[in-house]
């Protein structure tokens, strides 16, 4: 079913998921998904879940770079090609709407997820524990590099970025040429 539900996401975004086609999809009844997840929150939580820790895997095997920078802009490299490569899952993975924020799992998964992110933009913004209070400053640069990504992300996959693109692959002009010296900008050396 999680399968199914993540294909069928894939294919048609989350907008065109329904239990009914997840289980016709799946090769089961229409009330299988249901008597497994409870609802569709309940199978959707699980594909974010699983979105996360896929996230996860993908900064697991980023290369820490040269400079806490380096490192910075290769976690955020990583963060837009998943929202581009998985756009349905990502736009999933916040919409607290269609998934249970208080699932144990979900919440452990997302959280470690971004906390992987949020470590890497902590060496950029000099926080050396993100358990301490008092770092507001580089708190701030943390949000803000997470919200450079993610802003990135969503208008990448909203194809609002034509004007810095050109030609037939322009996704890809994006991400080789215009997307390196972008986030150079904001984390230099």
């Amino acid at each position: 079913m999680i399968d199914a539900a993540a294909a069928i996401i894939s294919d048609e975004g989350v907008e065109g998921f329904t239990l009914r086609a997840a289980a016709r999809r799946a090769g089961v009844s229409p009330g299988a998904p249901a008597h497994h997840f409870g609802n569709i929150k309940g199978l959707l939580t699980e594909v974010a879940t699983l979105a996360y820790k896929e996230l996860y895997h993908c900064f697991s095997t980023v290369e820490r770079g040269a400079t806490p920078g380096a490192t910075l802009r290769s976690m955020a490299r990583a963060y837009i090609d998943f929202a581009l490569n998985n756009p349905g899952r990502f736009q999933l993975m916040y919409r607290k709407d269609l998934v249970n924020r208080l699932d144990a799992r979900y919440a452990q998964a997302s959280k470690a997820t971004l906390e992987m992110f949020a470590l890497a933009a902590a060496d950029v913004y000099g926080v050396s524990d993100l358990a301490v209070e008092g770092q507001s400053t580089g708190y701030a640069g943390i949000i803000a590099a997470w919200s450079t990504a993610h802003g990135i992300a969503h208008l990448a996959l909203e194809e609002k970025l034509d004007f810095v693109t050109q030609g037939e692959h322009r996704m890809r002009d994006f991400m080789d040429r215009a997307l390196p010296s972008i986030l150079e900008s904001q984390w230099p050396g």
